[in-house]
């Protein structure tokens, strides 16, 4: 693969530089809607006018708003505890166990007994195990456990420090399948279990009866009433994902700040918001790095669109640097103009003048090129965020494609009328079709097709009195002059020689700068009489020049 040697480089850059010094152009002189609609005045600012709601739009809930309400939300859902059935089986069943196995070792003495408490885990001293040897205390003992387990365990009884750190007052407490509300008082705790078994105590008078009954109530606890944190968690994520972000809706009219009014909290807030849904429907653009990269590109990849078209299919236009500088000289003059009608009658986008350029690009170089042209802009102007809810791109585009339909009839400088008629009833048809499919007023399509003509005839005023400039610029001939006539005569006799600046046949049209190019009939503005068939600018056939040596 050959790399582009530095000459190339220079010649695609120098006529290329158009696409992005155009797209610049597009970026710097159209408003930012966002910028003219909701100014972000800061509270305390005092307003310069009054600003009202476009459209209905919702106040939206800071992330801290957001924040505090979820939690708020979450701690109300009441902590769900479970009864383990299991764990209460389970302090009965060991308890149990226990007492047989030292009913058994009972009758081998108290060294048995206490080898029996050790498998256990219950730790007996010698006169624990004395005590335990005597039937009565021993089954006095197991009856009072197992009173204590129905009474406590058997209801539900929490781990110790869990209900200290609970912070809901509520709690639902589920048994199988029902499920019940209940005081967070009046669950039953480790503390309240310790004190339900000094009222149960077998044989509070012993001393060491009593520090064997309450190693026994504590080695046998079981936490019956469990906690269910992951299904807690999940009602409580469920909480707080039902969080409206949404603060409260401005309706379209509504006054947001009136004129020389100070900027409160509130209303800072309701601006904040219509900056944000400007820019979410793209209505809007922003000063940040994607905000101008992003519109920046966009522009220009539309742009490019024409400067391929004449890398492929105008080279003799693209070869001269002249022809692209005067395309983007237009493009420029009507971006310019449409970001001034943007910034004053932003709902009036029929006075653009993307009919004087379509009519110039027409007669200086075919039909065909001046309507993608045409299309190409309205679709660059259309798609700026000042014009996001308006028919800019359609306006435009109608506009720029009935002027260069309108020159197929401009024949000599008499039928100035004629694009003029041609673009004005293009307007009105295209302001019909809106205010039939928009339900304007009839006074409000009228006043559009009254624009749309006044449009045309500045448009054409323009294309004639700067066409002359443009043919001294490019030294395009588009057959104004009397030698073209006599050009188109000669053709018609069979004379296809070129002619010379004298009007006869041999010499050719010598242009300032020593460049010779063939003086042919460019078909626009000849007397009728020169004109046997369509001229070749409106057929769309390549100039009629030699190539730059």
């Amino acid at each position: 693969m050959n790399l582009p040697t530095q000459e190339q480089v220079r010649y695609h850059g120098s006529r290329w530089a158009w696409v992005f010094a155009l797209a610049v152009v597009a970026n710097v002189s159209f408003p930012s809607s966002a910028a003219d609609v909701a100014p972000l005045l800061e509270p305390g600012a005092r307003t310069d006018r009054e600003i009202i709601a476009p459209f209905n739009f919702v106040v939206n809930k800071s992330e801290d708003e957001l924040q505090r309400e979820a939690e708020e939300l979450a701690a109300s859902a009441k902590p769900i505890y479970e009864f383990r059935q299991r764990a209460f089986d389970s302090s009965a069943t060991a308890m149990a166990a226990f007492f047989d196995a030292v009913e058994a070792a009972a009758e081998q003495g108290a060294q048995a007994i206490i080898r029996a408490g050790r498998d256990f885990g219950v730790g007996i001293n010698l006169p624990e195990a004395a005590y335990l040897t005597k039937g009565g205390k021993r089954r006095a003992l197991q009856q009072a456990l197992n009173e204590l387990f129905d009474r406590t365990l058997g209801l539900g009884v929490t781990a110790p420090g869990v209900i200290n750190v609970e912070q809901s007052r509520e709690v639902i407490v589920r048994r199988g399948s029902n499920e019940s509300s209940v005081q967070r008082d009046q669950i039953l705790t480790f503390v309240n279990y310790l004190n339900r078994a000094k009222t149960l105590h077998p044989d509070a008078g012993s001393s060491v009866g009593d520090v064997l009954y309450l190693k026994l109530v504590r080695q046998f606890f079981r936490p019956t009433l469990v906690q269910n944190k992951l299904e807690t968690e999940r009602r409580r994520n469920e909480l707080r994902g039902s969080v409206d972000p949404s603060k409260y809706i401005v309706r379209a009219g509504d006054r947001i700040v009136g004129l020389n009014e100070v900027v409160t909290n509130e209303a800072h807030e309701r601006l904040m918001a219509l900056h944000q849904e400007l820019l979410r429907r793209g209505a809007a653009t922003t000063r940040s790095v994607r905000g101008v990269l992003g519109p920046l590109i966009r522009d220009m990849l539309i742009l490019s669109i024409f400067w391929v078209l004449l890398v492929f299919y105008r080279r003799e236009t693209y070869r001269e640097h002249r022809e692209v500088a005067l395309i983007g000289s237009m493009f420029a003059l009507v971006l310019l103009q449409a970001a001034a009608v943007a910034r004053f009658y932003p709902e009036h986008s029929e006075i653009i003048f993307l009919p004087f350029m379509a009519m110039m690009m027409t007669v200086l170089f075919n039909g065909r090129v001046s309507m993608i042209a045409a299309m190409i802009l309205s679709v660059v102007i259309g798609l700026q965020p000042v014009f996001h809810d308006m028919p800019a791109l359609f306006l435009c585009t109608v506009g720029g494609v009935t002027a260069a339909l309108s020159v197929r009839t401009l024949r000599r400088r008499s039928n100035f009328y004629i694009p003029v008629l041609v673009i004005a009833v293009g307007y009105l048809v295209g302001a019909l079709a809106l205010g039939l499919a928009s339900g304007w007023p009839v006074q409000e399509i009228g006043l559009r097709g009254v624009w749309g003509a006044m449009n045309a005839l500045i448009s054409a005023g323009l294309t004639f009195f700067l066409l002359p400039v443009a043919e001294s610029v490019t030294h395009i001939t588009t057959g104004s002059e009397p030698v073209a006539a006599q050009a188109v005569v000669a053709r018609s006799a069979g004379d296809l020689r070129p002619q010379r600046g004298d009007g006869k046949p041999g010499g050719s049209g010598v242009q300032p700068g020593g460049r010779e190019r063939p003086v042919g009939p460019r078909g626009l503005l000849l007397p009728r009489r020169g004109q046997s068939e369509e001229p070749a600018v409106l057929r769309g056939k390549p100039d009629a020049r030699r190539e730059p040596p």
